[in-house]
């Protein structure tokens, strides 16, 4: 699958919607882009960062409660 994409005036591109459903992609979510050596661009869809995921769901609580082990004395 191929399509071409136009580079705006703040040099951004739209993923072509046949590559957001191909790689389920939803907003805010990010992907790795990589320039090969043969001039190929390459991007692939970024593994989920579980900690921001996570973050807030404790409020009020500072790492150090949940992880005293951590904790640096």
């Amino acid at each position: 699958m191929a399509t071409s994409v136009k580079i705006s005036s703040k040099n951004q591109i739209v993923v072509p919607k046949v590559a957001r459903d191909a790689l389920d992609l939803q907003s805010g979510q990010r992907l790795l882009v990589s320039v090969r050596e043969d001039g190929v661009i390459e991007m692939r869809k970024a593994a989920e960062n579980v900690a921001e995921r996570l973050e807030g769901i404790f409020p009020g609580r500072q790492d150090d409660d949940l992880w005293p082990e951590a904790r640096s004395e």
